[in-house]
């Protein structure tokens, strides 16, 4: 779902006014509005309820149920998404709200009004969705008792919801409020720095920069929301810290993350080390040993040395300049091809976001999970087995490896066996702690179980490895290249339009054709009931 509330928060604050207008009357945007916000959550409760029944049904074999309680949270995403989208893209809901009296006037207050809707949605789909996840605890909760590790009861209705909302809801929201709130205060404004700078898109740049200061700092602002607290001394921070020093990775703090022992995962956020976070939940510090935390640990290490956060950034900056480019271009010729213009630009989007990302994901995240297995090398997992990485180094088969390695050892092609045995385990306990089957298909994780096989046939043979590595690599510098491209090619937009701006002493001849065209565009849309005058 944390996929799904970024899409649809996003174009809350991307797509103020819709595409298309199917229904004027604003009873019958309300009516829309509603359909979206109750349909998903009726839907979640019937897949739930089959679910639910599957698992008491078959208590000694709950595979049924999972496998249903993992089809009702997919669909019930692509339900919600869809129907949001469309309530963006061809109903006015914003501009009503922009309309009231006196809040539409007010600063962000329309956006976060306009973002309401959704927020309830998703409490719903939580409320309904509970006794799944009562079920599904309960499955693991027995595991844990035959397995006679230590396990707390289910949360209650309450911490569910406020744990889904802080984590699904509020580390987005929290941000994406700061945009919102300066893109209409910089708005407001737009006039006058029109005058200012002649350039159409001084506002733009402005919001532009806000958002890339809101990223920097995000995981500073995330650490309090998500409620963490320093890992404590002790052996196991010990381990992790000589294991950074190896591996020369800088992080401001590892952090215990509170879920109350019901999720077992870890994350990793931030673009530069001071501001650098890896968090582990407190269910995998109870759940897992050290060894397998330290797989982990391993993996999310692996996005920071293979610069992935970077390059998620970069695949966002691709989006920024194809828009800011194709808005500067469009404007040019009027409202209406300004118009078809955002519509393309949606489509192409949409398939970045909803099919690119997902497939650069997955490849980045069996790429963290290489790395993982030769962080677990390097913290010095004992070599019980023949394998390609310490055979190099000379130490006999079935034997521990005589050798100190050190970050240039393990950082080749070969991956030592063992090492790759205990990140193989690493994943499907994950996923087995988490109620989650080892098919489970992910969008941007893919599934467990073929993460697991992937390590494994890696660690025999080397040359798959190299020719994947290699095909990663060609991934980033396709990202690399297209980044350069759309730069430059905003930046050409850019300067032609500052070029243009310079023909008029204070706004630009262009810039006040274009400031003419949008006052005849809203204009327009009233006359057409789009957009209501105040007061009506």
């Amino acid at each position: 779902m944390m996929m799904v509330t970024i899409l649809i928060l996003s174009l809350v604050l991307w797509l103020p006014q819709p595409f298309y207008v199917a229904v004027r009357d604003p009873g019958a945007v309300m009516a829309a509005v509603a359909i979206a916000t109750l349909l998903p959550p009726a839907w979640a409760a019937l897949m739930v309820r089959s679910a639910v029944k599957a698992i008491d049904e078959n208590p000694e074999h709950p595979v049924v149920g999972q496998y249903r309680l993992a089809t009702a949270a997919f669909t019930t995403q692509w339900l919600t998404a869809g129907l949001f989208a469309a309530l963006l893209f061809f109903v006015p809901w914003l501009p009503m709200l922009e309309r009231l009296k006196p809040i539409g006037a007010w600063p962000a207050v329309p956006g976060l009004l306009g973002m309401a809707p959704f927020i309830l949605c998703l409490l719903l789909i939580w409320t309904v969705s509970y006794p799944g996840e009562r079920a599904l605890r309960g499955i693991i909760l027995e595991e844990s008792f035959v397995r006679r590790t230590p396990a707390r009861p289910v949360w209650g209705l309450g911490e569910y919801l406020a744990f889904q909302f802080r984590h699904q809801v509020l580390f987005i929201l929290i941000p994406l409020a700061v945009i919102l709130l300066a893109r209409d205060v910089v708005y407001g404004y737009r006039r006058e720095l029109l005058d200012l700078t002649r350039l159409d898109f001084a506002p733009d740049l402005i919001v532009g920069a806000v958002a890339i200061g809101v990223a920097v700092f995000a995981p500073w602002i995330l650490r309090y929301v998500w409620i963490t607290k320093p890992l404590p001394e002790g052996p196991l921070r010990d381990r992790l810290n000589l294991l950074c020093e190896k591996m020369r990775l800088r992080c401001r703090e590892i952090l215990v993350w509170n879920t109350r022992g019901m999720v077992i995962n870890a994350a990793v956020m931030g673009v530069i080390a001071p501001l650098r976070y890896v968090m582990i939940t407190d269910g995998m510090l109870e759940q897992m040993d050290d060894r397998k935390i330290e797989a982990v640990f391993g993996h999310e290490a692996g996005h920071v040395k293979r610069s992935h956060i970077i390059y998620f950034l970069l695949f966002a900056a691709i989006s920024g300049c194809l828009y800011t480019c194709t808005m500067i271009v469009a404007r040019r010729y009027g409202q209406e091809v300004t118009n078809t213009a955002h519509m393309a630009l949606t489509v192409v989007l949409g398939v970045q976001w909803g099919v690119l990302f997902g497939w650069v994901s997955r490849r980045f995240e069996r790429q963290a999970d290489l790395f993982g297995v030769r962080a677990l090398a390097l913290a010095g997992v004992p070599c019980t087995q023949p394998c390609k990485l310490h055979d190099a180094q000379g130490a006999p088969d079935g034997r521990p490896p005589v050798v100190d390695l050190n970050m240039a050892d393990v950082d080749k092609d070969a991956l030592c066996a063992t090492a790759a045995n205990v990140f193989s385990e690493t994943l499907l306990d994950v996923g087995r702690l988490n109620g989650i089957t080892a098919d489970h298909f992910s969008l941007r994780h893919g599934t467990l179980g073929g993460r697991s096989r992937f390590v494994y046939q890696m660690a025999h043979d080397p040359p798959a490895t190299r020719a994947f590595e290699r095909r990663v690599s060609r991934v980033k510098l396709v990202i690399l290249i297209l980044t350069l491209v759309s730069a430059l090619a905003m930046t050409a937009a850019m300067a032609q339009e500052y070029i243009k701006g310079g023909e008029h002493p204070k706004r630009g001849r262009r810039t006040a054709v274009m400031a003419e065209s949008r006052d005849s565009a809203v204009r327009s849309a009233e006359v057409r009931g789009v957009i209501r005058p105040a007061g009506v």
